[in-house]
């Protein structure tokens, strides 16, 4: 197994992944990820990736760096063991990220239900944290806090030590010329000065330590012995009740060694999944749905991703067989590759960089022939040790594994080469392995052209530049192009006209034959994008044009349904007040802006085609009627009407729907006048006497519906006259006015045409 993720470059890809993990144990759990084969880990896996990847893009996930506690674990299963305050200090980093992490991932929603139980499986020891909190600094010393006695000792010895530094400070003072340094340091835990040889005469005192020159002692003056031996007293103190404190602590960890080992193995987890998520993350990974099949959409080499090379995308498909055939340059053994890591890569957890809608297949075993290995060691050329390779592959494969072959048979006689490698394709077949092969020979390329296990693929070339392509054809054989690029490459001529002439009648055959084939695919795969370029400018259309639609139905009908409440509500206003002159001024301002307003509405109301069993109005009556059928050729509809059907054209109809139907339920309760005579006369009346009269005569003119009427205001100088036609000109009901005919009353009468 080994073997293999190191020729398909796994180990190199976990070797990136690990530098996204913050701790060495971390670190050192991803590199010892391994692919699992049941499927329902499988799916937990990369489910829980899914998730993460979810989570680190939307936030920061307060991971810190931590250390390595398993030592201290290992110690706690001992009674009465003693931990150092630097191993409590490491201990107290991991409790505090534990807590951390636990109310993280605890308050996480519920869409992250799958990554929660980090959080419910943590354990915030309180106690013990707390208790180290107050104990121990950031530097790993024992704080004051402590215990009240260390406290009190420390005091005492800060109080002493001062002491002592001030008698022997004033010492040196006093004795300048003796102590030229002025310096006062410690010597095995005492403090004491640096001094000249002929000190004696002036002080008593006992010497230390002498400076390598001979010429400086380290004195203790006699006066601070007593306050020294004072100070190693309380050091000594200092020391028991730290021993103490660790102690005591020592055993309250102990006490939670199981909690504690339990927080250290899930934070190690934590640390692997997010440098797992973070790196599929970091190649932009998609999750793959797990199927019968290898289906990968636009698949790319996770290392030639991170290394910031441009990455073609390649669609993989693998059934049962696939052999891959075309030119050297056109990134066969690439394809290969990207098949087996991404194949492990889904199977240890990582979403991997392929299009959304890919599938995968699962495999217990991997196998790869992959490169120019051979054995310097035990004198193996490259066939040989591609063939000691192949016979391993051969006993150990089944129907669950994924063999991956690169130039099969090459490397020795193309005859026996091309016999070897169908041999090996059609063992293969009969074990029903799953084997993507590489081949140049022709006559394998033909074998898997004709069987029914085997899918053939060619990468495709450009000719004219000799660049790859690096796309793969499906279902068509492709050609080698070693005498193009031989002749581009700096080959004479001559050699290759040599070369040509060997080729025989059937090799040329069969090359024109591919050739053909090559450039019929390239044909059809430049129709088929340009039909997928036409199906999504379409379908974009489609869409716009519905949701503009849609938007306009919507609009029209809340502005309508706004409309017709604010209408049925100033009507009733308007009746409460129907008496007085302000109803009618209101009632006309009504009519005017529901008029407009219906006219807007009108211009932009989209028409749709009616369907059966919608109801409709036909243009042409305004009767109403239901449809029965639709004649979709004839472009026609029967339509009952009452009890008679009549066959309409479907241009001649229009669907009535929802809000029209309600427009023309609202009704306004006006009462009508008893009687009504269609002609007014306004002889003699003062101007707005008259437009008053008007004004009524007109309301009851509409209100029964009459729709021609004559106002008789005779010639005099013409200003009645004058002043009720640009009344008329203003008035809601008013579709248009003239001045009578002779037998009518001439210009001394107005002609009124309502709506």
């Amino acid at each position: 197994m080994e073997k293999v993720l190191r020729t398909l470059e796994f180990d190199k890809f976990l070797f990136e992944t690990q530098t996204f993990a913050k701790s060495e144990r971390g670190k050192r759990a991803v590199l010892e990820l391994r692919p699992k084969t049941d499927p329902h880990e499988v799916e937990r896996e990369i489910s829980i990736t899914d998730t993460f990847v979810k989570l680190l893009s939307e936030r920061n996930v307060p991971l810190e760096t931590f250390p390595d506690i398993s030592n201290v674990v290992e110690k706690l299963k001992v009674p009465g063991v003693l931990l150092s305050s630097e191993e409590f200090l490491n201990l107290l980093k991991v409790l505090n990220q534990s807590t951390v992490l636990k109310n993280f991932f605890t308050s996480l929603e519920e869409r992250y239900e799958r990554i929660k139980w980090i959080g419910e499986n943590l354990r915030d020891l309180k106690e013990l944290r707390e208790r180290l909190n107050r104990t121990i600094d950031e530097m790993g010393e024992i704080l004051d806090s402590a215990s009240p006695k260390l406290r009190s000792i420390r005091r005492s010895i800060l109080v002493t030590s001062e002491r002592i530094k001030e008698k022997l400070q004033s010492i040196v003072n006093r004795n300048e010329d003796l102590c030229p340094d002025r310096i006062v340091t410690e010597r095995e835990g005492r403090y004491v000065i640096l001094v000249k040889p002929h000190f004696k005469k002036r002080f008593q005192g006992i010497v230390h330590d002498r400076s390598s020159s001979g010429h400086t002692l380290y004195v203790e003056p006699l006066s601070v012995v007593s306050d020294n031996n004072k100070l190693r007293e309380l050091r000594s103190e200092e020391k028991e009740e730290i021993k103490r404190i660790l102690k005591e602590l020592s055993s309250l960890a102990s006490e939670y060694r199981e909690e504690i080992s339990n927080n250290f193995r899930i934070l190690i987890e934590v640390d692997k999944r997010y440098a797992v998520s973070y790196m599929s993350l970091k190649l932009k990974g998609t999750k793959p749905e797990i199927g019968s099949f290898l289906n990968l959409r636009d698949a790319k080499h996770p290392l030639l991703l991170l290394s910031g090379k441009e990455v073609v995308p390649v669609d993989i498909n693998l059934r049962k067989g696939l052999v891959i055939t075309g030119p050297n340059t056109g990134g066969k053994t690439v394809t290969l590759k990207t098949i087996g890591l991404l194949s492990l890569m889904v199977q240890t957890g990582f979403l991997i960089p392929v299009a959304e809608g890919s599938s995968v297949r699962l495999f217990k075993n991997w196998f790869a022939d992959i490169g120019d290995e051979q054995s310097i060691e035990q004198s193996l050329s490259t066939f040989s040790g591609h063939i000691r390779n192949i016979s391993e592959i051969l006993r150990g494969a089944d129907e669950n594994s994924l063999v991956l072959l690169d130039e099969l048979g090459a490397g020795t006689d193309p005859i026996e080469g091309s016999t070897l490698a169908i041999a090996i394709l059609s063992y293969l077949k009969r074990k029903e392995v799953k084997t993507v092969a590489t081949t140049h020979f022709t006559p394998v390329k033909l074998f898997a052209y004709r069987d029914d296990y085997y899918d053939v693929a060619t990468v495709l070339f450009d000719e004219e530049t000799l660049k790859p392509l690096y796309k793969l054809a499906y279902g068509i054989v492709g050609r080698s192009y070693a005498l193009i690029i031989a002749k581009r490459y700096g080959i004479p001529d001559e050699v290759i006209e040599i070369a040509q002439g060997l080729l025989t009648s059937e090799d040329r055959l069969a090359d024109d034959i591919l050739k053909a084939l090559e450039e019929e695919y390239k044909r059809l795969e430049e129709e088929r994008k340009e039909v997928e370029r036409l199906k999504r400018e379409l379908e974009e259309k489609k869409e716009e044009f519905f949701r503009k639609e849609r938007e306009l139905r919507e609009r029209l009908k809340e502005e309508l349904s706004t409309y017709i409440e604010e209408l049925e509500r100033r009507t009733e206003e308007a009746l409460r007040e129907k008496e007085s002159e302000r109803a009618r001024q209101k009632f006309k301002k009504v009519v005017v802006s529901v008029r407009n307003r219906a006219n807007v509405l009108s211009e932009i109301k989209p028409k749709r085609e009616a369907k059966v069993g919608d109801t409709v109005k036909l243009l042409k009556s305004g009767r109403k009627g239901k449809v029965v059928s639709i004649d979709t050729g004839r472009k026609t509809a029967l339509v009952q009407i009452g009890g008679l059907k009549v066959e309409v054209k479907l241009s001649q109809i229009e669907p009535v729907d929802e809000v029209e139907e309600r427009k023309e339920r609202v009704s306004v309760n006006v009462q009508r006048p008893v009687r009504f005579f269609p002609e007014l006369k306004v002889l003699g009346m003062r101007g707005d006497e008259a437009l008053r009269a008007v004004e009524k005569f007109l309301d009851d003119a509409n209100l029964v519906g009459v729709k021609e009427v004559k106002i008789v205001h005779g010639y005099g100088e013409g200003i009645l006259k004058r002043l009720i036609r640009d009344y008329l000109k203003e008035f809601p009901y008013v579709k248009r006015f003239r001045g009578g005919k002779p037998e009518e009353g001439g210009d001394g009468v107005t002609i009124v045409e309502l709506y």
